[in-house]
């Protein structure tokens, strides 16, 4: 409908156009006006978006691994074997303190006599006068005792005359029969602390009971 309404209204200014100028109704018929027509919109179709191809992943380079270091091998520690001590000498105690010593008088040692005396006597004496109690024991190699007695005292005491090689006349405060230990070996005289104590408070003197004989020793402080 459309169309013819536009057709007649060409004819008519064509017809107008005619009467007026043959030339401008030839520019009119050359001048056609496009029938209005509708032009279908183009149905969009959205292209389908190209899914972005992920890219590779770049595979990470591997981390530069720092070497381990050799662990360095420890030399053994060489211990020094502690040289053990030299040993030192021994040392020898001290000599022991008595409280009594032989006397240095000179008038002292061995006198004959009969064939079966064995004995020792003297004289002990402090210093002031002669003590008593002092006990005075001979001993023999396996400290068995051969005899003991302790000394007396001045008032018990009477001169000796021509009984000594050593003196004419000679006093004394102990004596002891040592005849049980005849011809024994390693007999030697102390003086101890007393009748069953054998510790010596004084050196001891070696005593010779080989053959038979009056011995006299004296002792002092």
């Amino acid at each position: 409908m459309n169309r013819v309404r536009g057709m007649l209204v060409i004819l008519l200014a064509a017809l107008t156009l005619l009467a007026c100028d043959t030339s401008t109704f030839v520019s009119l018929l050359n001048r056609s006006t496009p029938t209005p027509t509708m032009t279908r919109r183009p149905t969009f179709t959205p292209r389908p978006a190209a899914t972005p191809t992920p890219e590779d992943t770049p595979t990470p380079e591997p981390t530069a691994t720092t070497a381990a270091s050799p662990t360095p091998t420890r030399r053994p520690v060489v211990v020094a074997t502690p040289r053990p001590p030299t040993a030192k000498p021994p040392v020898a105690p001290p000599a022991p303190v008595f409280a009594w010593k032989q006397s240095p008088s000179g008038n002292q040692g061995r006198c004959d006599a009969g064939p079966s005396v064995y004995e020792v006597k003297g004289r002990v004496h402090d210093g002031a006068g002669y003590t008593a109690g002092i006990h005075v024991m001979a001993l023999d190699k396996d400290n068995k005792i051969i005899a003991q007695s302790d000394s007396w005292g001045p008032g018990q005491m009477n001169p000796e005359w021509g009984v000594s090689c050593f003196e004419s006349k000679n006093n004394y405060n102990y004596q002891l029969d040592l005849s049980a230990g005849r011809n024994a070996t390693g007999v030697r005289l102390r003086l101890t602390r007393g009748l069953n104590d054998q510790t010596p408070i004084s050196p001891d003197v070696p005593i010779d009971l080989s053959t038979s004989g009056r011995w006299y020793i004296d002792w002092t402080k």
